[in-house]
């Protein structure tokens, strides 16, 4: 098969992160006074394993058992959120309970209109409730972090993808421009992100590749558009322009990823701490840095400062694994496309924004759809 007929493979993961630290190499030459331009050598070591590492994982196939994989979904969600939310955990496991339910019964497939105005509904309730449009209230937009919320976007951003593959054009676009309005009125540009290419993958895959360029167009343009708004309400005062802006934070992401593996070096074995924490950045930012922040350090920053040689492969081998097994499927299942599309989104946006451990959560749960009994 062509490459062309396989520009969202798994494999367009792999080529964003290796893009994505050209972009931040790079920017240690243009902004000289914020970093140094050298790379260490550990640095290079680890960009080709996890190459190799990752193509080595397309190759291979495992066989699945679906209770197995619902027992480690659900193992791995208290495992990420007891430390930090106690007992109260207990509701993000029924929350996990109640998603592959609705999986499993088919039920994202056959009611995705009615899905989708329930997660509008509740995104719209969120903002009611705390009385400000988060987009013009930057300072605050954390707040609007809520349960409500999460399911919201959940719902939203799961359905707009089968209402693309069921419904006919034009009627197929309510589902996009809706949820790209929604999402830019509460601010956050990761989930506008996932949005757009998750729309795009799933039109290329069910072969509407014209409308894959018109909409990523589209959507580009308003996600370079509302950076700029959204640098002009913020109360900082940059010296760079927005587009710089970008580019800064991909070089010190970057530039945090390099340190890591400067210190890791070839540790063979970690202290495999960061598999109890919901975030990992403060953890990260006062080792590294020596101060605390929520920093990001690529998606592979995080397993390597906290198990090495040993979990970055390990984590790289099941995250290729997943991602090709399910790829597999949709060749043959047209009705897996809008998951995969939303967990290959998600991986590829987590290139940059590090949500180690929690992204850990899509390996098995790509895996559990893969062999899932509700496919048609």
């Amino acid at each position: 098969m062509k490459f062309k007929d396989e520009i969202f493979s798994p494999y367009i993961f792999l080529i964003g992160f290796i893009i994505f630290c050209i972009i931040g190499l790079l920017g240690r030459y243009y902004f000289v006074e914020y970093f140094n331009p050298d790379i260490s050598v550990y640095t290079l070591f680890y960009i080709i394993l996890i190459t190799l590492v990752f193509i080595l994982g397309s190759k291979i196939n495992i066989i699945i058992n679906e209770n197995l994989m619902i027992g480690l979904i659900l193992f791995l969600i208290i495992l990420f959120s007891f430390k930090r939310y106690n007992y109260y955990s207990i509701i993000l496991l029924l929350l996990g309970l109640l998603i592959i339910s609705m999986i499993k019964k088919d039920i994202f497939s056959k009611y995705y209109k009615q899905i989708f105005g329930i997660g509008v509904l509740l995104c719209i309730l969120n903002i009611g409730i705390i009385g400000k449009i988060p987009l013009i209230n930057p300072t605050i937009r954390e707040s609007y972090l809520t349960p409500l919320f999460v399911l919201g976007y959940s719902f939203i951003l799961i359905s707009n993808n089968f209402g693309l593959l069921k419904e006919k054009y034009p009627n197929k676009m309510i589902f996009p421009i809706l949820s790209l309005f929604l999402f830019i009125l509460y601010g956050f540009r990761t989930y506008i992100v996932i949005l757009v290419i998750s729309t795009m993958a799933t039109f290329y895959l069910i072969g509407n590749k014209q409308k894959t360029i018109y909409f990523g167009l589209i959507g580009s343009i308003l996600t370079i558009i509302f950076g700029y708004l959204t640098v002009l309400l913020l109360p900082q005062n940059w010296k760079l322009n927005p587009l710089e802006l970008l580019w800064y934070r991909f070089t010190f992401t970057f530039d945090v990823f390099d340190r890591i593996c400067y210190n890791v070096g070839l540790k063979l074995f970690g202290e495999y701490s960061l598999l109890t924490e919901t975030t990992t950045g403060y953890i990260i930012s006062e080792n590294i840095l020596n101060y605390s922040h929520n920093i990001t350090s690529t998606i592979f920053g995080p397993p390597i400062f906290d198990g090495g040689l040993s979990e970055i492969i390990i984590f790289t081998l099941f995250t290729s694994i997943s991602l090709f097994t399910i790829y597999k499927e949709t060749k043959i299942h047209n009705s897996l496309i809008p998951y995969y599309s939303l967990i290959l989104s998600i991986f590829l946006v987590s290139i940059e924004i590090s949500p180690y451990p929690l992204i850990i959560l899509l390996i098995p749960l790509a895996l559990y759809l893969s062999k899932v009994n509700q496919i048609s």
